[in-house]
Parts: C-alpha cells; structure tokens; sequence
C-alpha cells in the first residue's frame, strides 16, 4: 500500500513537472555571449573609501530611491509609497511636502527654483514643493505608452530626458518583472524628452537595454544613460552637430550599473548595486534555460549579480575607470540615485533601503587620488 501511495505521488509529480515545462514562457529570449567581466583589480580593487560615509536613516517606505538637494542645503527624497520628503539638515526628523500616485518614485532633478521634476513608474511630474502640488506634464507619446519610467535629468535648456527602463512593466505586473527584461535580453526601453517650452513630449530613442540611471555631461552637450542589463553607459548627444546621436560611452562595466552624476571636474560617477552573475551569463547563452527560469516564482529567480554595492568613477574625455568607492563593512543597500554638490559632497540613496548617505567633499578627492591604482577603458 505504501508502495502504490509513493508510486502515485511520483506519478503526479512527474506528470505536474512535464505539465510545468510545457506551459508557454511570458518571455522571447535571445542568444547574447556576454564578454568576461573585468578584473576587480587596479582602480576597481575594493578599498575603504566609502568607510567615512554618514548614513541618515529615513524610515519612510522602505526605501530612499531618489535623492536631491535644496539650495540651502535640504535634502529632499522620493520613497516606496509615493511621498516626496524633505529634511532640512542632517539627522532632522523627514516632511512629507507631496504624494504622488502611490507609485515608488523613481527619480527627482530641480526644474526651477521651487518646482521638482519627479518620476513614477507611469509618468513625470512637476512638484512644486512650496505648495505640495503635483502636476503629471507626460504620460508617453502615441504608439509608446511608458512601461516604467525611472530616472530623470534636466537640461541647461530647461529640456528634461528622462528614461523609460521597459515595456515589460506596467502597473498591473508584479514586483521582479525587471528580471523577466534581464532574461529576455532585448532592448524594450526608450529615452524621451519633454520640452517645457511646448509641453510636449517627444521620443529621444528606443530599442535600448534597460535604459536606467541618467545624468547631463559636465559639458552640457551630451547626457549618460545607463543601460543595466547590457552593463554599459550610452552617451545621447543633446547639442551641437551630433544632436540626436546615440553611442556606447563604456561598456563591460563590472557590475549593474544604476545611478549617474558628474561633477565639475570631468568625471562620472556610476553606482553598481551588484556585480556581475556567472549564473545569468549562463543563462544568457540559453534561451531555452531562460524560459524555464522565467516560470519560477519571482522570489526564486536570479537577481542579476553578487549583492556587493559600490561607485566607480569615469572619466568623461575617455570613458577611463580612474577610481572605484567601496565600503569595507558592507552597509550599503542598493545604490541608486546619487547626486553631487558644487562643492563635491557626494549624496546617494538606495532603491531596498530606507537610508540616504552623505560622503563628504574630503573623502570624495581622496578617493578619486588614492595612489597605486591605474585606469583602464572599459571595453564594448
């Protein structure tokens, strides 16, 4: 009798296995041989230079995804559930100045004095954040409706490009479907622009991997765009004869790359929430392994790397790595945003933790001289 029980639930289980194997894939994946990652060595060598770092905790939402500063120094962030707070120093208990759709929120950049340019998942905001008043200036383009708005970036002109990570999300899917674009690996994303002076919106480009973290060159005539899945940085001209033109800035980056900001001495800063996954590599080199991935519940699916954050630094005239941030107690979350004051204080928040973390001006130059490291470009 035991015998014929255990046959059964075999049986049923073999039968429940194929029946699983079967169910047709949400996903079309390709074929892509990632290139070797780079060697964690030189400028890229892990190292004590976020170890002075203040960590401010918010305790609102979860999370402190987007991060700005005020001009009398107030910090202001987006978290989990929709709310815009602001601290008016260090250590000072958070305000909440606006709510928005409910949505995390994704990204924040000054539009005027006292108006923040916000982004949620479904569209861009214009905060004014003396009245709490939010106004949705874009909701996509005909024919491009947004999938997940992320990051934003405001222009000398006023523009502000902002990027759309994929076509795979919308409000109705669950949390993890940013792994399903992973393994999928095909360039769902766009870039758009919204003109304040027409209030329209007008597609920059598409076909992009990912496009996630954004930031405007230290001269004005191009922007950085971050595209995660690919482990590269675009760089999108946005003046000058090259307008228009979209070009593979540094590739084969070590990790995942998410936040940008530059600074007003030629360097650009790239947040690495992870590094890079043997395991997705793998995976990548196998579509049909991907489909059968893509079935497992979202919890049981690959992240995309080793959960080790860290900033590494790029010079703009040739996309060199020159300098690499590291925390040698391993605090940090996942880094996201970041953002730099005139005077080089680095400000970063993170997209699963409900901190936001100060590196002060000293400890930013003594990182970026740190002797025995030597450059390298990052290849294709």
């Amino acid at each position: 009798m035991r015998f014929r029980s255990g046959t059964i639930t075999v049986s049923l289980a073999a039968v429940f296995a194929v029946l699983w194997l079967m169910w047709p894939s949400t996903i079309n994946p390709v074929y892509w041989d990632e290139p070797e990652a780079p060697a964690m060595t030189g400028p890229l060598a892990p190292n004590t230079a976020l170890g002075s770092a203040q960590f401010y905790d918010l305790g609102t939402g979860g999370t402190a995804h987007s991060v700005t500063l005020g001009e009398n120094g107030e910090i202001y962030s987006g978290n989990a559930s929709g709310k815009i707070i602001r601290i008016e120093s260090p250590g000072m208990t958070p305000t909440v100045i606006a709510e928005l759709d409910d949505l995390p929120i994704s990204g924040l950049a000054w539009i005027g004095s006292s108006t923040l340019g916000a982004t949620t998942s479904d569209g861009l905001f214009a905060v004014n954040v003396i009245s709490g008043d939010a106004t949705r200036v874009s909701v996509g383009v005909p024919g491009y409706p947004f999938g997940f708005a992320n990051d934003l970036a405001i222009t000398r002109q006023g523009e502000i490009y902002f990027t759309d990570s994929s076509v795979l999300h919308d409000e109705g899917t669950p949390d993890g479907d940013h792994v399903l674009d992973m393994l999928e690996n095909r360039p769902h994303g766009a870039l758009y622009v919204w003109d304040p002076r027409t209030h329209q919106t007008r597609l920059a480009a598409d076909r992009l991997y990912y496009p996630n973290g954004i930031a405007l060159a230290s001269d004005g005539l191009s922007i950085y765009v971050s595209e995660t899945f690919r482990y590269r940085i675009l760089r999108h001209w946005i003046d000058g004869p090259r307008r228009g033109e979209t070009e593979v800035f540094a590739g084969n980056l070590p990790g995942l790359p998410d936040g940008l900001a530059t600074d007003n001495s030629g360097h650009l800063f790239v947040a690495l929430p992870a590094g890079r996954s043997s395991a997705l590599r793998t995976i990548r080199t196998r579509p049909w392994l991907a489909r059968i991935v893509s079935r497992l519940p979202a919890w049981a699916r690959p992240d995309g790397g080793s959960a080790r954050p860290f900033i590494a630094v790029l010079d703009e005239q040739n996309a060199e790595i020159i300098a690499s941030f590291h925390d040698p107690e391993n605090r940090l979350c996942h880094v996201s945003n970041m953002v730099l004051t005139e005077d080089q204080d680095l400000w970063f928040g993170s997209s699963d933790c409900s901190y936001i973390a100060w590196l002060p001006q000293a400890a930013v130059q003594a990182g970026l001289q740190a002797p025995g490291t030597t450059g390298f470009v990052a290849g294709d």
